[in-house]
């Protein structure tokens, strides 16, 4: 008994089977999960780098940072008004009871002939000329300018550390330090605004849960008003849209026996792709659901003919899109083998939910109202065939010309496609004109970025001297321009009194400065010091060849100065390379992919011909927005590379269908032009609902305050669109000239 016949021959054992599936899926959808465990070797060994430099050293400052901007663009913080209102502010912060730390720059301590201590903020009472001494003082001192205050004295950048209770959220920690930051400053001509690795999480993370939810739902909404109005009727809607719905239930659920959780791009992404395949293969079976129905045969006869006749193409286009979906699982970054790892397993539960679900809705007994329609293919038989008519015919017989057209601008789009460059930017993540990338792109701007890197200097024997080590690294970071200024224990040391070059001279003087600063640049205990700069927003791209060259200088340093040994830590260092090399892995992935669909074919029609000719109208759409991004010099960001392959999944599936009609028409006897005019009128109408449906439901996305979700609708939009064309144009062009049998 074939799967597709269950549920036609035996309801009762499909209703049992799906009661028994969903149970499981609730049981594994409630289960405990755990974080996956990091899968690269290099990610594994920077995230544990980073992490024992963290323990010895502590927190690197990037964490929760409030930074503190003039309004006015001639403005500076050693204004009578402003400079009060920052010490009030920072005062006010220091009072709240899980804030550890504020390390304000008004701390740190400023000397002159001898030991004479210097402030470097002004007094309540200060005249003029003794604010622009302080603020020349501040903008004199080594570890005050570039880190801690801009160089026009208009902005600030505070490090904040938290001593949360065990019932405490941190959100709220951030909320209450939002609230008071604007109690003090409403009014003033100082606006405060929170950012840093633990603000911008939260942010990324709370917008994506409230975009993912509100935009399913208008997504959902669109395509239920589409698919009605494609359907012509609610019953109709519902047998279509239910079983992809379930299939992603079933999906979310039995993945959560493997006790992991989902990833950000299985959360999101995966829900959306097995809804859109689970659709597209739903609407084939329901259209030729109606046909039969239309020509006089019952319910059940309908359905059995309907699953005879689809049931075929609909498991090979499943199988196809899960090998293309596992070809992901060989990618070194836990994130993308995961994520194809799951849509693989989904994709094939989806359409078990549809196989198993769709007849039996189709058997229910529930008032269907099917219109009667012609299914001659002459041309006056109505004004929408005679107008697909006229335009198969126009291919049929330019198909030379469609085909040469095609070809080169394949091959164009394919040159142009090697420019693109994989890129991420922190920014995209996060949504318009939030408080968090608003104060990312003031602190890129004037403090030279926010994510921070930390050089680790550690020395073997307890009598070295590491200040002349400590300066040969900073040299090496003032060599890379996209890097901000180094600070080290030197600049602590040129802050102290003293005379001489002879920076080793001041080491006892080294108690004088504030501890927490001195302990997060140099532990003589531990026989270790770090060197820390920080990096813009600029992407991952950027950066990459940075680490790379720093890696190589220092190892090079390394080998002149025997005793020494030298390392890169920082979340900025190991998100940067993970991200590079994951989306490398998801272009390389997609090529796998699309080789794995050409042998599919292959193997399931029998016929290398025919798995060469659905190549072109498979890679045609996806090489024509990556040809469109490389034009306008657009990076190829994660959510881009998603959006090519769900919409490979697609282009795959709808020339299955294509094909498997094509080839099904000329086993009836028929000659290449009238199959191709037959599969274009069966086919093409439920490809181009299926489509128009797809791009409202994704279309609503475009609204989003997240570029991530935008840049990824709009090239999955895009790249659909151009799929439909493909799969209408240019695949029966290439039948018209290659299929001669």
């Amino acid at each position: 008994m074939k799967l597709s016949g269950i549920s036609i021959q035996y309801p009762w054992l499909a209703i049992f089977l799906f009661a028994i599936i969903s149970a499981f899926s609730i049981f594994g959808s409630n289960s405990e999960k755990e974080n996956r465990k990091i899968k690269s070797g290099r990610a594994k060994a920077d995230y544990e780098f980073t992490k024992s430099v963290s323990r010895e050293f502590g927190p690197d400052g990037s964490e929760i940072i409030l930074l503190i901007n003039h309004k006015e663009k001639n403005g500076d913080l050693f204004e009578k008004e402003a400079s009060e209102s920052y010490k009030k502010l920072i005062k006010r912060i220091k009072k709240i009871p899980s804030v550890s730390q504020v390390f304000s720059f008004d701390q740190i301590p400023s000397y002159g002939m001898g030991l004479i201590r210097l402030s470097l903020f002004p007094d309540k009472g200060a005249s003029i000329s003794q604010r622009n001494e302080c603020r020349k003082r501040a903008l004199n001192h080594p570890i005050i300018v570039g880190h801690l205050l801009s160089s026009d004295a208009r902005t600030s950048l505070i490090p904040i550390s938290l001593n949360l209770k065990s019932n405490e959220e941190i959100s709220n920690i951030l909320n209450l330090i939002r609230k008071e930051a604007n109690k003090v400053l409403n009014g003033s001509k100082l606006e405060a605004k929170l950012t840093g690795k633990i603000p911008i999480d939260i942010a990324r993370r709370e917008a994506m849960k409230t975009e993912k939810l509100r935009f399913q739902i208008i997504g959902y909404v669109l395509s239920a008003i589409l698919a009605l109005i494609f359907f012509r009727g609610v019953v109709m809607t519902l047998i279509v849209t239910l079983p992809p719905f379930v299939g992603v239930l079933w999906t979310i659920g039995m993945l959560g026996f493997t006790n992991e959780r989902l990833n950000s791009l299985s959360m999101v992404i995966m829900p959306i792709i097995l809804t859109m395949i689970g659709f597209t293969n739903a609407a084939h079976i329901v259209f030729q659901f109606r046909r039969e129905l239309i020509i006089g045969l019952g319910r059940k006869e309908a359905m059995t003919v309907s699953m005879q006749k689809l049931g075929l193409p609909c498991m090979l286009s499943a199988l196809t899109t899960a090998a293309g979906f596992a070809s992901l699982t060989v990618a070194e970054s836990n994130m993308i083998s995961d994520f194809g790892r799951d849509c693989a397993v989904g994709t094939l539960i989806t359409f078990f939910a549809v196989i198993l679900l769709l007849p039996l809705l189709g058997l229910l007994p529930i008032p269907l109202k099917v219109q009667m329609e012609s299914h001659s293919i002459k041309i006056n038989s109505s004004s929408w065939q005679k107008f697909i008519l006229i335009l198969i015919r126009f291919v049929i017989k330019n198909a030379k010309w469609v085909v040469s057209i095609s070809v080169v601008l394949t091959i164009f789009f394919g040159w142009l496609t090697s420019n693109l460059k994989p890129d991420m930017h922190l920014l995209n993540q996060l949504p318009d004109e939030s408080e968090s990338g608003e104060a990312l792109k003031q602190a890129d701007k004037s403090l030279g970025g926010i994510q921070a890197i930390r050089i680790v200097t550690e020395w073997e024997s307890d009598n070295d001297n590491p200040i002349p080590i400590i300066r040969k690294i900073e040299e090496i970071v003032e060599q890379e321009k996209l890097l901000s200024r180094p600070l080290s224990v030197r600049g602590v040391l040129d802050s102290l009194p003293g005379f001489g070059k002879d920076l080793s001279l001041r080491m006892p003087l080294l108690k004088k400065a504030p501890q927490d600063l001195i302990n997060t640049l140099y532990r003589p205990d531990i026989n270790k010091a770090v060197v820390i700069t920080r990096i813009q927003d600029l992407g991952v791209a950027q950066y990459t060849p940075v680490y790379e060259r720093l890696e190589r200088k220092l190892a090079e340093l390394s080998k002149s100065t025997p005793g020494y040994k030298f390392g890169l830590a920082g979340g900025a260092v190991g998100w940067g390379r993970y991200v590079h090399r994951m989306l490398n892995d998801m272009a390389l992935s997609l090529a796998a992919a699309s080789i794995i669909i050409l042998v599919m074919i292959s193997i399931a029609f029998r016929s290398l011909r025919i798995g060469l000719i659905s190549m072109i109208p498979n890679l045609f759409p996806l090489l024509a927005c990556a040809a469109v991004l490389a034009f306008f010099k657009m990076p190829l960001s994660l959510e881009i590379v998603c959006a090519f392959t769900i919409c490979l999944g697609i282009a795959a599936d709808d020339a299955i269908h294509f094909l498997s009609r094509y080839l099904s028409e000329k086993k009836n006897g028929l000659d290449v032009n009238h199959a191709l005019e037959i599969s274009f009128i069966r086919v093409g109408q439920v490809l181009i609902a299926t489509t128009v449906v797809l791009l409202c439901g994704l279309g609503s996305v475009l609204f989003s305050s997240l570029p991530m979700y935008r840049a990824f609708t709009s090239v999955a939009c895009a790249t659909l669109s151009t799929a439909l064309i493909a799969d209408l144009i240019i695949l029966p062009a290439l039948l018209k000239l290659f299929d001669k049998k």
